[in-house]
């Protein structure tokens, strides 16, 4: 096998190569052999006067001269060990060598031809640099070899060797990239807001990235084994950080990459690869990739979502697109991640989300053509109902005061700008044509001058929560301050009530909430609300209750959305009592972002009626509720439980579940038609949302419901059908 040092160019011989053997320093630079063991070893030191020889007595000299004695031979031999490791990098072994190429043929190194002013730029020489160092890593298993060598020796502090991962990190800590800082701060989405700054507690991310914390290894090396093909075992892998590949023949690389969601470095060099899956780009956490060595023309578009790859080797690709090797070249790894990401085409189709019908068994309808479900709407699950159904839709549209670079790095920058998306969440909300709208995370001042406005034009009256630090707040800091809001059709629906929720002051002010330490400790802080309001649909006299809520995002704050909701209920109760003396009776829907998995005690506690003993509560005081447990005297039920529930309805790199839900009360209520969520193939491409199409990261839900049966209650309220034709005003606060 040719020796590829040889072969390199001249300007690149010219450049001080990094020795793997001593910590990534340039080899010109080292410092002198024997005097870096005896410091490693603790034994460069000055003598002091209690270490001259003059003062030990014969029997210590000879104990000190037999260690002395020791040490020498572990020099010796760890430095027989380094000499035999060093040779083993710079040449395989003969029958190694044999072997090589009597299965693959001579290579000749090969370059990326760019202009010689782009092959002197720092991004460039650490290309140059760590290409070396992986032609060098090409035998077999040679990162187990070295993670093996570097084991033995233990704790003895002497020069260890590094692979490539590790000097590539020492390059990159040794370099102030002054121009990747610029060119990170000129692609910032905040430019608007004024900087990053500290992150708000609200903008942190809202769960956290499950792990797995029995797994004891998560590093897989299959180099140099001339590796043809890879077995699909090999990605159910999913616990893997780090998977070595490099110095095999693979052609390609299978699309179920995709699964190892938890890979930090992939080294695919030294193969036949000519394109890479765009799969790969959904790898979000990957650090390290190296795809040195190969027959690569281009990445993939998806390659944008790698918003956390610190190195992307890309040197011996000879046919490499030169436009994204120069920008690698003059700006760095995350410049080119930003180019892709920011220069996304529009190659994928927006998503049509099925609408799915249900019949009188509450069965999700199956359509045997295809095309007739992917064009079934709301309108369709109208057959024979006389004007007795109404639709709801809720959606968390995501504050721009929120959507920042921080929490949401995988977006291009145009398609986070608020303008955009809140052009997309309008298409879509007045293409839903929904009779009673919930949205969770509205700004105040958006809500005045924008969504009041709008939704008026289309015929709906408006009714808004604030949070609760709005009131802390001067006027106009209060603006920017997010809340929840419902609209409803004037037309279909008049207003009897509304009553605003806020969670804490009830808590604080009401004689009938106990104030514990937990209280005050966990739940005081949080300032969520909700809105619950009595509604009366014109055609057929009834009323209905209709909540709307966002709880607390954090997770290690379960107990607090548990105690929120529980608050919800029971001002739900007190409403519902003005209505009717049996509480079952009034038809109900509770909308909103919960924050809430299908496991959690808040789903528990609305879809059981009771919740005790769980795990989100286990071990906190919060007066009655912990002690006699949370209960409701309603019949409620998630109406996507009819069709198991989507995926997920919020879609991040870190999380992605179902945090938002439609609860509706079935003994008065019939659900008649879902809207489905979004097809794997269409979300094989994204990493999270918001993206192109879809401007939050929030999932919207809609339903389609039909009154089971008319109410001839008289309430307390005194309404009749010509007071529901009055409307009604609508309290905005």
């Amino acid at each position: 096998m040719q020796n590829y040092q040889e072969q390199l160019p001249q300007q690149q011989q010219q450049q001080p190569h990094y020795d793997m053997m001593n910590s990534g320093r340039p080899a010109n630079e080292m410092v002198n052999p024997q005097i870096m063991n005896t410091a490693f070893q603790n034994q460069y030191r000055a003598a002091t006067p209690q270490q001259r020889p003059a003062q030990f007595t014969p029997q210590q000299l000879n104990q000190i001269q037999q260690q002395q004695q020791q040490q020498q031979q572990q020099q010796q031999h760890m430095q027989t060990h380094a000499q035999q490791f060093q040779q083993q990098l710079q040449q395989p072994q003969p029958m190694q060598q044999q072997q090589l190429l009597q299965t693959k043929p001579q290579m000749i190194p090969q370059h990326i031809p760019l202009e010689s002013s782009l092959q002197q730029t720092t991004h460039w020489k650490d290309q140059l640099q760590l290409l070396e160092a992986s032609r060098k890593s090409n035998v077999t298993h040679f990162y187990a070899r070295h993670a093996a060598m570097n084991s033995r020796r233990g704790k003895a502090e002497s020069v260890k060797t590094q692979s490539l991962v590790e000097v590539t990190k020492a390059l990159l800590e040794s370099e102030v990239q002054v121009q990747e800082q610029q060119a990170k701060q000129k692609l910032s989405h905040d430019e608007e807001e004024g900087g990053e700054g500290e992150i708000d507690e609200d903008l942190i991310p809202r769960i956290k990235l499950k792990s797995f914390p029995d797994q004891l290894w998560g590093a897989l090396d299959l180099s140099g084994q001339d590796i043809p093909v890879l077995a699909p075992n090999l990605f159910k892998y999913e616990f893997l950080t780090k998977l070595y590949l490099n110095g095999n023949n693979l052609t390609s690389v299978p699309k179920e990459i995709k699964h190892l969601k938890h890979l930090r470095v992939l080294d695919l060099s030294n193969n036949q690869l000519t394109s890479v899956p765009y799969e790969m780009g959904l790898l979000f956490h990957m650090k390290y990739l190296y795809l040195f060595d190969n027959n690569l023309t281009s990445l993939p578009q998806e390659f944008g979502n790698l918003i956390e790859l610190n190195f992307l080797g890309i040197e011996g690709n000879p046919h490499f697109d030169l436009g994204l090797a120069k920008i690698l070249a003059q700006k760095g790894t995350r410049s080119l991640i930003l180019h892709l990401r920011d220069n996304v085409p529009i190659t994928v189709e927006e998503p049509a989300r099925k609408w799915i019908k249900l019949n009188d068994d509450q069965v999700a309808i199956k359509e045997d053509d295809e095309t007739a479900a992917e064009r079934a709407t709301p309108e369709d699950s109208d057959e024979g109902d006389s004007g007795e159904t109404f639709t709801v839709y809720t959606h968390n549209v995501l504050c721009h005061h929120y959507a920042t670079v921080k929490m949401f790095p995988h977006t291009p920058s145009w398609a986070l700008n608020w303008d955009y998306r809140r052009a997309i969440i309008q298409k879509q909300l007045l293409a839903s044509n929904a009779d009673i709208i919930c949205l969770q995370e509205v700004e105040s001042q958006s809500y005045e001058q924008f969504w009041t406005p709008l939704f008026s034009e289309h015929g709906y009256k408006g009714l808004f929560q604030a949070k609760n630090r709005s009131k802390r707040f001067s006027a106009e800091a209060a603006k920017k301050v997010d809340g929840c809001a419902i609209f409803y059709k004037s037309d279909v629906f008049g207003l009897y009530l509304n009553h605003p929720v806020d969670y804490t002051q009830l808590v604080l002010n009401s004689n009938k909430y106990e104030k514990t330490d937990d209280v005050f400790n966990r739940f005081q802080s949080r300032d969520n609300v909700g809105l619950v309001t009595v509604l009366g649909h014109k055609k057929t006299n009834e009323k209905i209750v209709v909540a709307n809520t966002h709880l607390h995002w954090d997770p290690a704050y379960n107990d607090v959305k548990a105690v929120q909701v529980g608050v919800l209920v029971q001002e739900m109760e007190s409403v519902v009592s003005k209505l009717a003396s049996d509480p079952k009776s009034v038809p109900m829907v509770i909308c909103g972002d919960l924050n809430s998995t299908l496991d959690s005690a808040v789903y528990e506690f609305l879809s059981t009626g009771f919740s005790k003993e769980h795990h989100d509560i286990n071990g906190r005081n919060y007066g009655s509720f912990t002690e006699q447990g949370f209960s409701h005297p309603f019949n409620l039920r998630s109406a996507y439980d009819h069709i198991g529930h989507t995926k997920f309805t919020n879609f991040t790199p870190n999380f992605t579940d179902v945090l938002d839900y439609v609860f509706y009360t079935p003994g008065n209520l019939q659900v008649k038609g879902l809207l489905g969520g979004l097809d794997d193939d269409y979300t094989d491409h994204f990493v999270g949302l918001p993206n192109i199409h879809l401007g939050s990261d929030h999932l919207s839900l809609f339903a389609k419901f039909k009154f089971n049966k008319r109410s001839s209650t008289t309430t307390s309220m005194g309404t009749s059908r010509r007071d529901i034709g009055g409307g009604g005003r609508s309290r905005k606060t």
